[in-house]
């Protein structure tokens, strides 16, 4: 558990590269067996032609093979395990994973549409689970479609008790959700605009695929708010902020209400569907 409050940070179990280590056993026992017995077939036919004791020296180089590739993959994996980390803050997950090539991906929580939990042949033989969190919107995520990486955003495998990320991410999404009182005068005016119908309204015509118009750095520069201040004031990344201001991210309910709470105003002023 970190110290840091109401977050969670964790990393996978070693079982993971011994489930690796497993499967890449097997599939190299099955290619290794192909070629010997090949070869094995092909001496008998041309015994007078390839010496027996060539094919002695044939099998000891292919087995030699066959073990160094399996030590290459342990070694690898046990990297693996030691690189990944996930930590489930307030705002944000961040997963950071990689071996030669060092990933951090931070995937908030307004993008995450499932968590799937995997427990596959191999998990069940190791006693481990497979977390996947499926998210929208993630340039990265059609990126690894594309290079045909079926592997979500969010991916965290090798777990022990995959339940306790899944009870986190739900702990904080649902606080993300909650409306933060003091905006009910603020929020939804004329008050014959009803919140189920405005609801409904925004997301039909971000289904549609329109965008957003803002006013946001209008409203901050006139609170004398800096891009950095009123991220750090709504817990959000100023990435975050830029993409909102520029009309390339659709926020939150909960971040709408907490920008029109710091910026004194109402969320239609703020922003706009075009």
């Amino acid at each position: 558990m970190s110290k840091e409050k109401n977050s969670y940070d964790g990393s996978i179990s070693s079982s993971y590269k011994n489930k690796e280590l497993l499967k890449g056993a097997l599939v190299l026992g099955i290619i290794t067996t192909f070629i010997i017995s090949i070869a094995i077939a092909g001496a008998f036919l041309a015994w007078w032609i390839i010496p027996i004791e060539w094919m002695y020296l044939m099998t000891i180089i292919v087995y030699s093979v066959f073990g160094a590739i399996i030590l290459i993959v342990y070694i690898y994996n046990s990297a693996y395990v030691r690189n990944f980390t996930y930590k489930i803050s307030e705002n944000h997950i961040i997963i950071k994973h990689g071996v030669f090539t060092k990933i951090v991906a931070t995937i908030p929580y307004s993008r995450i549409q499932n968590i799937n939990i995997v427990n596959g042949v191999f998990d069940r033989m190791f006693k481990t689970f497979t977390v996947k969190i499926e998210t929208a919107g993630s340039t990265a995520a059609a990126a690894s479609a594309q290079r045909g990486n079926i592997k979500p955003e969010g991916y965290i495998p090798g777990l022990k008790d995959p339940y306790i990320i899944e009870k986190k991410i739900t702990e904080m999404m649902t606080k993300l959700s909650t409306v933060p009182s003091g905006l009910e005068d603020k929020i939804f005016k004329p008050e014959e605009l009803a919140f189920d119908n405005f609801i409904s309204y925004i997301l039909s015509k971000m289904r549609e695929g329109e965008k957003l118009k803002t006013s946001i750095t209008k409203l901050r520069e006139k609170a004398n708010l800096s891009a950095a201040n009123l991220a750090e004031k709504v817990g959000v990344p100023l990435q975050t902020i830029n993409y909102l201001a520029e009309g390339r991210y659709n926020p939150s309910l909960a971040l709408a209400y907490k920008i029109a709470e710091v910026l004194n105003c109402k969320i239609e002023d703020l922003f706009k569907l075009v």
